[in-house]
Parts: structure tokens; C-alpha cells; sequence
């Protein structure tokens, strides 16, 4: 694996020293952990983002609701030992998304 230097303050690196010493992870696991989380925490505000100005376009918050209501007439045959699209951490993120966005 490649590795470089990264400067950081001194208040960061004592924090990365304790949640590593307290996950018993390597300093680069727990900064990867910490860039992941904010990738993820990133898509979701974009994505809450985006619904918000979804709905604040009548038109096209209609025309979702229409595209919507059709993908939710198929019945799902054959699809039955599918993995889920979506985690159920990920489904609640998206349904928090749609209910908060107007």
C-alpha cells in the first residue's frame, strides 16, 4: 500500500492518536473510516438537497410523483432472491430525504 504525509494540527492528531488507540484501528483505518463517513454524510445532503428543489418545482415534483407511481405498480417478478438495492440505512436516509424536502 502507497503512503504519504499528511500535516495536520496538533488538536487532530491527538484525536486521531485517542480513536485509534480506543478502536484499536491503525491512525490510517481511522482516517479512512473518517473520509468515508464524510463522503456518506455528504451524498445525503445532496441528495436531501436535490428533493428540496425537486418539490419546489411543481411540475417536475409532479412528474416524479407520476414516474414514481408507475415503478410502483411492478410486481417484482423473478426479483425475489435479489440482494436489496438499497441498505436499510441507505432506504431511511432516501425516505428521510423525500418527507424533509417539503
Amino acid at each position: 500500500m502507497a503512503s504519504t504525509s499528511v500535516r495536520v494540527d496538533d488538536e487532530t492528531l491527538a484525536t486521531i492518536r485517542e480513536l485509534s488507540a480506543s478502536e484499536k484501528k491503525p491512525f490510517g483505518q481511522v482516517i479512512a473510516d473518517a473520509v468515508k463517513r464524510y463522503e456518506d454524510e455528504k451524498f445525503w445532503k445532496e441528495m436531501h438537497e436535490g428533493f428540496a428543489r425537486l418539490r419546489a418545482d411543481t411540475d417536475a415534483w409532479n412528474e416524479y410523483q407520476h414516474d414514481l407511481a408507475q415503478w410502483e405498480t411492478l410486481d417484482n417478478s423473478g426479483l425475489e432472491d435479489e440482494e436489496p438495492y438499497y441498505t436499510e440505512e441507505e432506504a431511511a436516509h432516501e425516505a428521510d430525504a423525500f418527507a424533509t424536502s417539503g
